[in-house]
C-alpha cells in the first residue's frame, strides 16, 4: 500500500499565519489524506492502522494534554516552534512535566529536530534533545506563476502612524490589510481557508512592497521574492520568535521608520537580503525526501494499546504535578496577599493616629496664626 498523507490543521485559529505555514507544508505532499486537528493529536487514529506522513512545521502548542501525538503520526520534525505561555486553558509547555517521559519520547524518537528559532534551540538543548535551526518552512513558498507587479504596497498590521508616513512618502497605492481573521472566517472548513491564505499569499507576490509587524507575512514575502520590511517590536511573551530573523529581512523599528533615522525609500524599495536561501534549499531538500518513500507502515493494535496506557498514564502524571505546583504557588500568593493586607492595615492605622494627633493639628493651627499676621 502507498503511503498516506496528512496536514497539521489548527481549526479555529483567529491568525491566518497558521494557514500560511500549513499551506507550506500542503505543498509537499503529493495528496492529503488526513486532517489532522493541532490541538487534539494525541487521539488521531487512522481508519487501518497505517502510519501517515506529516511535515510537523509550525507552532506547538496551547494544549499540552494533545501531547504527545498517536503513533499514527510519522513525522518530519522541522521548522517547530515550542511555546511556553499559557494562551488559553489547559497545561501548555510552560510546564516542564509535558515534557517528562512520554511527552519526550516523542521527541527523543524523531531527532534531530529542526527549530524554526532561537528560542525553540534552547528548549531543545535543555530537553538534551539534538536539534538544528531549519529557519521556516514559509521561506519554500512558491505559487508556480509569473509575477504581475502592482503599483501597491500593503501595511499589514502597523500603526496608523506607519500607513500615513508610507502615504506621504509614495507614489504607490496604500493599502492596509490584516492576518486577523474574524469568527466567520475562523470557523470556515480546511478547504477555505486554504483559499484564502493563497488568495492573500497572491496579494504579496504581485505587490511593490510589503511592509508589517507579521512574520508569515514577512517570511513568505522572501519567498516570493518581493520586498519587504519587517517592523521590529518587542514580543516578551515569544522572546526569539521574530528576532531570530530581523537579519532574514530588512527591518526597521517604528520610531526609527517615522523619525528618520533609518531611510527607506517606498518609491525603490530595496531587494530582500538572501541569507534565508541557504535554509530554504536545505528545507525543500528535506521535504522532498522526506514524501519520496512512498511505502506504508502501520502500527499494531498492541503497540497502540500500549502507547495508550503509557501516554495516558504520563498525561495524568503530569497534571496532578502540575495541580499540586500550582496549588502550592496559590497558597504562596495568598500568604504573601494576606502580608500585605496585614501591613496595610497597619499602615491606615498609623496615619489615623498622625491625623488625630496633636503633632498633626499643631502645624494646621500654626498656619492659621500666620495667616492672621499677614493680614
Amino acid at each position: 500500500m502507498k503511503s498516506k498523507y496528512g496536514v497539521v490543521f489548527y481549526q479555529g485559529s483567529s491568525n491566518i499565519g497558521d494557514d500560511i505555514q500549513l499551506y507550506a507544508a500542503k505543498r509537499f505532499l503529493p495528496q492529503i489524506d488526513y486532517i489532522i486537528e493541532r490541538e487534539n493529536m494525541d487521539s488521531f487514529v487512522t481508519d487501518n492502522y497505517e502510519k501517515v506522513k506529516v511535515i510537523m512545521n509550525g507552532w506547538y502548542f496551547h494544549k499540552a494534554e494533545s501531547w504527545p501525538p498517536t503513533p499514527f503520526i510519522e513525522p518530519k520534525t522541522l521548522s517547530m516552534h515550542f511555546t511556553d505561555n499559557l494562551m488559553i486553558d489547559g497545561w501548555s509547555a510552560k510546564y516542564p512535566e509535558v515534557f517528562d517521559g512520554y511527552g519526550k519520547k516523542f521527541l527523543k524518537d524523531h531527532e534531530p529536530i529542526g527549530c524554526r528559532d532561537t528560542h525553540t534551540e534552547k528548549f531543545m538543548k535543555e530537553l538534551g534533545i539534538e536539534h538544528y535551526f531549519s529557519s521556516c518552512l514559509t521561506t519554500t513558498i512558491s505559487l508556480n506563476k509569473k509575477k504581475k507587479v502592482e503599483n501597491i504596497i500593503y501595511a499589514v498590521d502597523v500603526s496608523k502612524d506607519i500607513v500615513h508616513y508610507i502615504e506621504e512618502h509614495t507614489s504607490a497605492k496604500v493599502i492596509t490589510l490584516t492576518h486577523i481573521m474574524t469568527k466567520e472566517e475562523q470557523n470556515q472548513p480546511f478547504e477555505e481557508r486554504m483559499k484564502q491564505a493563497e488568495k492573500l499569499l497572491n496579494k504579496y507576490h504581485n505587490a511593490k512592497m510589503v511592509v508589517t509587524s507579521r512574520l508569515h507575512a514577512a517570511l513568505p514575502c522572501l519567498a516570493l521574492e518581493t520586498p519587504v520590511l519587517l517592523i521590529k517590536h518587542d514580543d516578551p511573551l515569544y522572546p526569539g520568535r521574530l528576532d531570530t530573523f530581523y537579519d532574514f529581512v530588512h527591518s526597521i523599528t517604528e520610531e526609527e521608520l517615522l523619525t528618520e533615522s533609518v531611510k527607506v525609500d517606498f518609491n525603490k524599495p530595496k531587494k530582500n537580503p538572501t541569507k534565508y536561501k541557504k535554509y530554504r534549499e536545505q528545507l525543500i531538500a528535506d521535504c522532498e525526501a522526506f514524501v519520496k518513500d512512498d511505502t506504508c507502515s502501520y502500527v499494531t493494535k498492541e503497540e497502540y494499546i500500549d502507547w495508550l496506557e503509557k501516554t495516558k498514564q504520563y498525561q495524568k502524571d503530569g497534571l496532578v504535578k502540575v495541580i499540586v505546583r500550582e496549588h502550592e504557588a496559590k497558597k504562596r500568593a495568598d500568604r504573601e496577599i494576606e502580608a500585605l493586607q496585614k501591613h496595610s492595615r497597619e499602615l491606615e492605622a498609623t496615619l489615623e493616629s498622625i491625623y488625630a494627633s496633636r503633632s498633626y493639628r499643631w502645624p494646621q493651627k500654626l498656619l492659621e496664626i500666620l495667616h492672621m499676621k499677614g493680614r
